[in-house]
């Protein structure tokens, strides 16, 4: 009986075959080189005790007729065998020095057990959790707004329009890396890919908190933005494909498991990030109380305000050193800050005396973060091209969706090939270019995806502003910190949940139930202008009584909306394998994910600049009011009239005048504008998701005969 070989052992020998006669071939001597035993009537079985399955060994080493050739390629031997003998060489010492990474090692035997499969989710999983606090971006950016003030924004503070473009970048770097590396993610296998991608990761962290501590933009864009957004497309991609072609029969409950730990990163990470952050946070200096927090002239700081609108203890101030700069702490930043810092109360606190301790608990993640995601990428695993989760049936299968293929009866519109072949799909070039379902799947994904990443990127600071005014006693820090985790929570059951719903349902019934949202978030303008009316109409205990229903509101509808966000991407690689096929279901994949980078570059992004043309509008009205209220009100705090519009922008650009310092001046009754600034985001996040909507609907199956033919006649491989 003839000995079998595995196949990449023999396709070796064959190779060595067609060589000259003096490049012979021991079969003997290659089988102990790979240290395996033979049997007359059994495959080659491997002496280690690990190996009862007839697993393949984790290193290959082909030493076959390496000696021979190095031996016989000399000088005087032919070009292409010296090429032959270098690249013999290379091979040689890839394979044993490398080979724990490369897409051999992670590939298993094609007839490994079912049951092998469950193992390729942990490192899956492992993985995403590493990546997860990329959502939770909004849990930095109120630590980064304050990197110099502190407790308050100081005028060389960063705005929140500089900061939020960053998570946009590492959006737009993400779509660009999958779209245009996802072929090649592929290609060089799951560890690879996953080692490169936790490098890239950590080191985005390690340079954003550079950045920070030296207070440099650009290291926060290069950082998180570039590198961020580079380790966070490979480190996404890998395990979702790796995991949908070890389940292709049930793809959309394999991909939610591994996507729901990406859900439970975000989930986790902000009570980490808060802990962290309050452990390395210093307070700053307080000075001490200034006329605009209630003191009392001659008894308070007295300052005075630079041309460039900062402000400085005045030189004959009685209290505190002349010349210090300082921020000025309102009730309402107190209530923000984290830990005991502003234990003092309102008043001036010096500049450059404290620490938000971002840096350096963003330097500890990165560390934490690192090894997590590198000790999943060393056991990550994929299945033999010709595995099956019935080894019996995975020749019929193949078989099957040939004779389905060559069909010319069975191959009308809305056919599918068998669901359990990793064989067939069509090549993203064709996909792309000729298809409608493809446009109208990348709709159904910006529209859906903009809303939600809109309220990720400030999840704490809408948060904040809408309700921290009428329910200072409620919405605490950790209050704050408390709904991002429940966002995080409610991402991972959606990923999950959604993502097994659709296996019973079909992807297109769960996308079409996205649709809810629509509604979720156009009526939340309606809810937080009826919140402010409540408020307004008792005590403030009373009133936080009354907005208690309404908070309870806000905060489960938009944990149900981000559900919906995160099933949207639980359930594309299924949709995407569904419409076109597992095979080059990753590369197809990464082009789809432009949709998201794209979104995400709209949600944010929109969502400040939108916020500060609302906030803008809202400090003029508010100048208007305190002027016709006091006149001279505005002269004494800030040194200006309002009719003085040069000096009034340089101090809303340095941050010195602020909804909440111009509220300390209005008159009772008026209106704290500040719950109002998302009216515009809501209702534009809302008309796209809208189109979303419907874009999903338009949504036909695709014709597999008429595909096939096409690509024949263009001869698209």
């Amino acid at each position: 009986m003839s000995r079998s070989f595995p196949s990449s052992l023999q396709a070796a020998i064959n190779h060595e075959r067609r060589r000259p006669s003096y490049f012979s071939i021991d079969r003997r001597r290659v089988a102990l080189s790979l240290n395996y035993n033979f049997d007359d009537d059994t495959r080659p079985r491997r002496s280690s005790h690990r190996s009862r399955n007839n697993i393949p060994p984790v290193t290959w080493r082909y030493y076959l007729t390496l000696r021979n050739v190095t031996s016989h390629a000399g000088s005087d031997a032919p070009p292409n065998e010296r090429a032959d003998a270098r690249i013999a060489r290379e091979s040689k010492f890839f394979m044993t020095s490398s080979s724990v990474l490369s897409k051999e090692a992670a590939t298993a035997s094609k007839d490994c057990p079912a049951s092998h499969r469950l193992w390729a989710l942990p490192p899956a999983i492992a993985i995403h959790l590493s990546i997860g606090s990329v959502y939770v971006y909004s849990m930095w950016t109120p630590g980064m707004a304050k990197a110099l003030g502190v407790i308050a924004a100081a005028p060389q503070d960063w705005t929140h329009t500089a900061l939020l473009p960053v998570f946009s970048t590492a959006a737009l770097t993400l779509g660009v890396t999958t779209s245009t590396l996802g072929s090649w993610i592929e290609s060089i296998g799951p560890r690879a890919a996953g080692m490169l991608g936790s490098s890239l990761w950590s080191g985005a962290l390690l340079a954003t908190a550079v950045g920070v501590h030296h207070h440099s933009l650009p290291m926060l864009y290069l950082g998180y933005g570039i590198l961020g957004g580079m380790g966070w497309g490979f480190l996404y991609l890998t395990p979702v494909t790796s995991v949908m072609k070890w389940f292709p029969d049930k793809r959309g409950l394999a991909t939610g498991i591994a996507l729901s730990a990406f859900g439970a990163g975000a989930a986790l990470a902000p009570s980490l990030i808060h802990a962290l952050v309050d452990w390395f946070s210093i307070a700053p200096e307080f000075v001490g109380e200034c006329v605009l927090t209630g003191g009392k002239v001659g008894e308070c700081v007295d300052l005075s305000t630079l041309e460039d609108g900062s402000q400085v203890v005045a030189r004959n101030s009685p209290v505190g050193v002349p010349g210090t700069l300082v921020v000025i702490a309102t009730e309402a930043d107190i209530a923000k800050a984290v830990g005991t810092m502003g234990s003092e109360g309102p008043g001036a606190y010096a500049i450059g005396t404290g620490d938000t301790g971002v840096a350096k608990a963003m330097g500890t993640l990165a560390v934490m973060y690192g090894c997590l995601g590198a000790i999943g990428s060393r056991f990550m695993t994929v299945p033999h091209p010709e595995w099956c989760p019935d080894r019996h049936r995975g020749t019929e299968v193949v078989a099957a969706t040939n004779a389905q293929l060559n069909s010319t009866t069975s191959s009308g519109p809305g056919s599918n090939v068998n669901d359990s072949n990793n064989n067939f799909g069509l090549p993203a070039s064709y996909v792309n270019t000729n298809t409608t379902q493809f446009p109208l799947l990348w709709l159904s994904v910006f529209g859906n995806a903009t809303g939600g990443l809109a309220l990720l990127s400030s999840s704490k600071m809408m948060l904040t502003d809408i309700f921290a005014g009428v329910a200072p006693h409620i919405v605490t820090p950790a209050f704050s910190t408390g709904y991002v985790s429940a966002l995080g929570v409610g991402m991972a059951l959606g990923r999950f949940g959604w993502s097994a719903i659709s296996d019973v349902i079909g992807r297109k019934s769960a996308y079409a139930l996205f649709g809810l949202g629509v509604p979720i978030v156009g009526m939340a303008p309606y809810l937080c202008h009826t919140v402010v009316d409540i408020a307004g109409n008792g005590s403030l205990t009373t009133g936080e009584i009354n907005v208690m229903p309404y908070l309870m509101t806000f905060y489960s509808g938009s944990v149900l909306a981000i559900t919906f966000y995160g099933g949207i991407f639980s359930i594309l690689p299924a949709y995407i394998a569904d419409l076109f096929g597992q095979k080059h279901a990753g590369a197809i994949h990464g082009k789809a994910l432009t949709a998201w980078a794209a979104s995400a570059v709209a949600g944010p992004m929109g969502l400040a600049y939108l916020r500060s043309s609302s906030q803008e509008k809202s400090i003029q009205e508010l100048l208007n009011t305190i002027h016709a209220h006091d006149a001279t009100a505005l002269e004494r705090s800030f040194g200006c009239s309002v009719h003085d519009e040069a000096t009034i922008e340089k101090l809303i650009d340095a941050k010195t005048l602020t909804i909440g310092k111009l509220m300390e001046l209005a008159p009772p009754g008026t209106v704290d504008p500040t719950p109002f600034l998302y009216d515009s985001t809501c209702y534009v996040a809302a008309g796209l998701m809208s189109v979303a909507f419907v874009s999903n609907l338009a949504i036909r199956p695709l014709d597999l005969k008429r595909a096939m033919m096409e690509m024949q006649a263009k001869k698209i491989t």
